[in-house]
């Protein structure tokens, strides 16, 4: 099989299985429209906020074993390809934000790119899991751990991953889901962003 289709077809599958939504999925079974309030996003967060932390957890772990299986996957099946696990984790998280039955309006990938990092790298992602906890707990924010993260693991990947410019692949990850929370960093700037608790204690008031 020539190298090109391999990964063109390899990037596709990743697409698709990133594109799959499970928090529009949990929404339609619990009759919740998840775009209607909170965050107005088809992600872990807002199904948590508004549906509570059992379904948030259910669509976080779902959502990062799609961008951990399409890299495992690729790494055992076309382990010859060095550079295929980087694209179609790539691509992955691309199809969680873009997913093209909804018009490209669906999560900020976060939880996807976790995954990513579980199938990449285990090591950056046990240290980079406890880092998203604790700097989640002392400042509030999850935006801050998620922007720390996407903007850490291409680094950690060009000083520790042996093959050559591939941490350039998930810059492009990172720098959407980046932009996809410019408007919290801004309002995290400004102090006018909702903490984590803070959103918790409005759910409950309502």
């Amino acid at each position: 099989m020539k190298i090109y289709i391999v990964y063109i077809v390899g990037v596709l599958i990743a697409y698709m299985v990133g594109s799959i939504s499970t928090s529009l999925i949990v929404s339609k079974i619990k009759n919740k429209d998840l775009r209607a309030g909170g965050s107005k996003n088809l992600g872990a967060s807002n199904t948590t906020l508004l549906m509570g932390w059992k379904y948030g957890l259910i669509v976080g772990v779902c959502d990062i074993l799609k961008g951990t299986i399409v890299v495992l996957l690729a790494k055992w099946i076309f382990s010859e390809y060095s550079y295929l696990p980087f694209c179609v984790a790539t691509a992955a998280v691309l199809g969680h934000i873009f997913p093209f039955y909804l018009k490209g309006k669906g999560g900020k990938g976060f939880a996807t790119y976790v995954g990513i990092m579980l199938g990449l790298d285990w090591r950056f992602f046990i240290i980079m899991g406890i880092g998203i906890i604790l700097i989640t707990l002392i400042t509030d924010y999850i935006a801050l751990a998620t922007f720390t993260t996407v903007t850490t693991f291409p680094v950690w990947l060009f000083f520790m991953c042996p093959i050559k410019w591939a941490f350039l692949i998930p810059v492009i990850a990172s720098l959407i889901i980046i932009v996809k929370h410019f408007e919290n960093i801004k309002r995290m700037i400004k102090k006018e962003e909702l903490g984590l608790r803070a959103s918790f204690k409005k759910k409950k008031a309502s």
